[in-house]
């Protein structure tokens, strides 16, 4: 049965939280708009109105990582005010235990983890998923985006394309073309094409490819054991370029939802590797075991929370931060040890849920003898 002191409680924690979450999830979203708005509005040109969309599939994905920080803020904040007002002494006082008085927030952070697990396990992956296909969507709808004059356009697999010049009547002048060498890193191109003008383009959608009409033109092809090989054409028709540039064929495991990874696991496909698929099993361990992060750091922030006695909300973000940034620490060490051992990368997976369950048992003993 619910108290006024759980409910008092635990408005001040939703409260705090909400606005924590708020906060966090604008400074994420504003990091990520201004780190791809390069790439959306200069090289892949989309439209200002794809910007909304971008948001609004993005949101989901930092909200992963916005509800464990901004509930663990919340709960900091709120339990070192009421243990600097005497408030936690006066509930103890008449007869609750601090396991007791800490019930709803540890409740309010089970609901929190399974709400991360849905957004962790289904709608983030599909919203990446899906924003990778607006985008290119978009991208087929108006082809001649991919050539648009002054950009280095790097969306074509093994090519580099720049154009010097464009004419109101969509013809090009200036046309440069780089092969990259199979890996796509090395230093030096394999081959090189210059035209001096694109007479037309022909887009066809339906087979997702341009066909350019090249006049004026310059080819080289670079090889270590061999002299440069040079040549001229007065004219190539067609020069192919594939709109599917920007589109990936590769499955990839961070645009899956758990249910459509454990299908795949299922019945791998014959093109997947071992490490691949364990790869994807390993996505799919990380996200349940992340989305456990509310309930986890709540565990450790309420005692922790207590014995900070402070009103001080820097006191409360500084820690919030050394807490996330510690447990978010060990997934990165998880993700790092993907490739030698899947066994050990699935126990590291847990080990942040279960330090913090047994720190948290640590200090709330240690906090109940202090009393």
């Amino acid at each position: 049965m619910f108290l006024k002191s759980d409910r008092y409680i635990s408005r001040q924690v939703s409260v705090t939280a909400f606005y924590a979450v708020l906060i966090l999830s604008v400074v994420l979203v504003l990091g990520n708009i201004f780190k791809e708005i390069n790439e959306l509005l200069v090289e892949r040109r989309a439209p200002i109105s794809f910007l909304g969309i971008f948001v609004l599939k993005l949101l989901p994905v930092s909200l992963v990582f916005t509800i464990p920080w901004g509930f663990l803020a919340a709960v900091l904040l709120v339990f070192g005010r009421l243990s600097s007002d005497q408030e936690i002494n006066s509930l103890r006082t008449a007869g609750m235990g601090l396991y007791r008085i800490a019930s709803p927030i540890l409740f309010m952070g089970l609901l929190l983890s399974l709400l991360c697990l849905w957004l962790n396990a289904t709608v983030s992956p599909r919203s990446k998923g899906e924003l990778k296909v607006m985008l290119y969507e978009t991208f087929k709808e108006d082809p001649l985006r991919l050539l648009d004059p002054g950009v280095v356009q790097s969306r074509l697999t093994g090519q580099r394309i720049y154009i010097e010049s464009r004419n109101s009547d969509d013809s090009f002048q200036g046309f440069h073309a780089y092969e990259l060498g199979a890996d796509e890193i090395s230093e030096w191109p394999v081959g090189y094409l210059y035209a001096r003008d694109v007479a037309s383009i022909t887009p066809d959608k339906e087979v997702e490819k341009l066909e350019l009409r090249l006049s004026g033109v310059w080819l080289e092809k670079y090889n270590e054991e061999q002299p440069i090989q040079q040549g001229a054409a007065g004219e190539i028709e067609p020069w192919i370029l594939p709109l599917a540039a920007g589109k990936s064929r590769r499955v990839k495991a961070n645009r899956l939802d758990n249910k459509q990874i454990s299908e795949l696991l299922a019945n791998p496909p014959t093109n997947l590797t071992v490490e691949k698929l364990a790869e994807f099993d390993a996505e799919r361990i990380r996200r349940i075991s992340f989305s456990f992060a509310p309930l986890a750091l709540a565990f450790v922030g309420i005692p922790l929370g207590l014995s900070a006695r402070r009103k001080e909300t820097s006191s409360g973000s500084g820690m919030s931060l050394g807490v996330a940034v510690v447990y978010f620490l060990f997934f990165i060490i998880a993700d790092e040890t993907q490739g030698s051992s899947l066994i050990l990368t699935k126990v590291l997976m847990w080990v942040p849920n279960l330090a913090c369950l047994a720190l948290g048992t640590f200090l709330f003993r240690r906090a109940t003898k202090r009393a």
